[in-house]
């Protein structure tokens, strides 16, 4: 079954959500490519209804594994398990038919972190809570057996995140296919802790200053370098597309990463932070040459993106500072 619009209310009335004639207002959330997801107010309760595709929708054919639906659902439970409930969704129902999770919203007064960079406003304070937070994440989980088990499926993670942006990328750049392949097996392979594999803007609400996080259906037990390196990259993509305020969202890397490594403890932390920064180099590299590229509207950013990227995978800078400073300058230098 596809969980169209108008069918939303048979659908919550024969779940037991809302009983006949119950007033809804339903309003569809972001571009429907991946899920279908709707947001859905009655006069008691408001819920997100989110549908897995099982592909892209695009013309190409791009799979996805449906089940990914049920890891957000697993996710959001141990979460909520050390994590304050009033940052993270609960889980309200779960539809292993139809592969649907309903849970409950964002707070009303919730801005979109997203809307708020776009808007010119960078909260450092934020950045720091998102590397503060994905550390207890990352703490709290690390070298846990049972969550090994449980989260043990990368399907998900290998289709949304692997392939797009590591091994589609190698088309393109087959002399960079052996330091690209070998972070792809590390990223298969080495296993420290739950991997959010989506902490990024667009996942992060902001309500009076503290975060609400959505979107864990690439969640796996994995290595925690991706988590940085996704945050990093699209933090670094936005940096290039605006030069005006290119050092406020590098910044915004910094605080994040140090912010992470001041808190993080769990055993293996000290060798995660090179192979996050090649991480960052195979990702900005996909937002050029990945399979859903970024669109620079300047090609000489893209081409200074490209060359930033493949420095990042042979770097031997070592603090993040001398990163992003490498960063900024090649933007500005040209």
């Amino acid at each position: 079954m596809n969980l169209e619009k108008k069918a939303l209310s048979g659908y919550l009335q024969r779940k037991k959500l809302i009983t006949r004639g119950t007033p809804i207002r339903v309003q569809s959330i972001g571009d429907g490519m991946k899920n279908r997801v709707y947001y859905v107010a009655s006069p008691k309760a408001s819920w997100i209804v989110k549908q897995a595709h099982s592909r892209v929708q695009i013309k190409e054919r791009w799979w996805l594994d449906r089940k990914r639906i049920f890891a957000e659902d697993a996710c959001i439970d141990i979460l909520r398990q050390f994590l304050p409930p009033e940052i993270i969704p609960e889980s309200v129902l779960v539809d292993r038919t139809d592969f649907i999770l309903v849970t409950t919203p964002p707070p009303e007064n919730a801005v979109l972190w997203e809307d708020d960079l776009s808007n010119g406003r960078i909260d450092l304070q934020i950045a720091v809570q998102c590397g503060e937070l994905l550390a207890t994440v990352h703490n709290e989980t690390a070298e846990h057996p049972e969550l090994k088990t449980m989260f043990k499926d990368t399907k998900a993670f290998e289709q949304l995140r692997i392939e797009p942006h590591y091994e589609y990328v190698t088309n393109s750049f087959p002399d960079l296919k052996k330091v690209i392949d070998a972070q792809t097996k590390r990223l298969k392979k080495e296993t420290y802790a739950l991997v959010l594999a989506d902490l990024r803007p667009c996942n992060v609400w902001i309500n009076s200053g503290q975060l609400y996080l959505v979107d864990f259906s690439t969640a796996h037990f994995g290595h925690p370098g991706f988590d940085l390196a996704f945050y990093a990259a699209d933090m670094c993509v936005k940096a290039m597309q605006n030069s005006i305020q290119k050092a406020a969202y590098l910044e915004a890397i910094n605080v994040f990463w140090n912010g992470y490594f001041k808190l993080a403890s769990y055993k293996g932390v000290k060798d995660i932070e090179k192979p996050a920064v090649r991480d960052l180099g195979c990702l900005l590299l996909a937002a050029t040459d990945g399979r859903q590229a970024v669109e620079f509207e300047d090609p000489h950013v893209a081409d200074l993106a490209r060359r930033i990227a493949m420095s990042l995978l042979f770097t031997e800078l070592e603090t993040i500072e001398d990163i992003t400073e490498f960063i900024n300058r090649t933007l500005i230098d040209g």
